[in-house]
């Protein structure tokens, strides 16, 4: 397998650095979906041939064209352009995003920060890594651990969204703008200490759960569950301390609610 990571991860870089030039100048040509480019579909299409021609058994599970997950011993979870609306706003941090999975388990994760340049990489038992160099989770937390909320624009559920932003706001709680799984590789690589995701969709995700947790840390549903299934919407994340103070405030608000 490490030759076709090798390519994927060639052809993510390749694809990144060409849509680099195009951020804030692209057409949003979404008719039934808010936030689609012609990148999207052709990072994606990319991907799926270079997979394909190493494999035709590998599946396909990808948010524009292969949005159905098939059951099969390897499957690739793919994000053509994580953060759609802020490429073609022009501004930073999209990102492009695979996964490998294998027997359920997410054995490889790539992704690419095309506006900082920056390549995360994780294999499952080997570690975690930013431009080839080892990250790890924070260790150390401070009296207010750093926190992201990622609150995806497709969450239905204001309610809920608006429950959870005010019983974490106690913690030093941070926007990310952008890819939930460039904002995730921030708590990988030791930047802030977790994460809460509200979820449109879980192409993303499966990175992101090996990424943190190949850098020390847990990733999980909402169930507590480190496989990450295609129907989960709801992600925590980071250093165990910061993940144990954020799983049951989580929970709790959903329970009140019903959901």
């Amino acid at each position: 397998m490490d030759t076709l990571y090798q390519k994927i991860i060639e052809q993510i870089v390749r694809s990144g650095k060409r849509i680099r030039d195009k951020s804030g100048k692209i057409q949003d040509i979404g008719v039934t979906k808010k936030h689609l480019t012609e990148e999207d579909i052709k990072i994606e299409r990319e991907l799926k041939k270079i997979i394909k021609e190493c494999n035709v058994k590998h599946e396909f599970y990808a948010e524009e064209e292969n949005g159905i997950f098939l059951d099969a011993d390897d499957v690739w979870a793919v994000d053509p352009i994580s953060g759609t609306s802020v490429f073609i706003s022009g501004l930073p941090h999209y990102g492009i995003v695979a996964a490998h999975i294998h027997n359920r388990e997410v054995q490889f994760a790539v992704v690419y920060d095309p506006s900082m340049d920056e390549l995360y990489t994780a294999y499952r038992n080997k570690g975690a890594y930013l431009n080839g160099r080892i990250m790890t989770i924070k260790k150390v937390r401070p009296e207010k651990p750093k926190i992201i909320f990622n609150l995806s624009s497709g969450w239905k559920d204001s309610e809920s969204a608006r429950k959870i932003f005010c019983e974490i706001s106690h913690f030093d709680l941070y926007r990310a703008l952008g890819s939930h799984a460039v904002a995730d590789c921030l708590v990988a690589c030791g930047k802030y200490h977790g994460v809460v995701c509200l979820a449109k969709d879980s192409f993303p995700y499966f990175a992101s759960s090996l990424m943190i947790r190949e850098a020390g840390g847990i990733f999980t549903n909402i169930n507590g569950e480190e496989h990450i299934k295609p129907s989960d919407r709801i992600f925590i994340g980071g250093d165990k301390g910061t993940y144990q103070k954020l799983k049951p405030i989580i929970e709790r608000i959903l329970k009140e609610k019903g959901t």
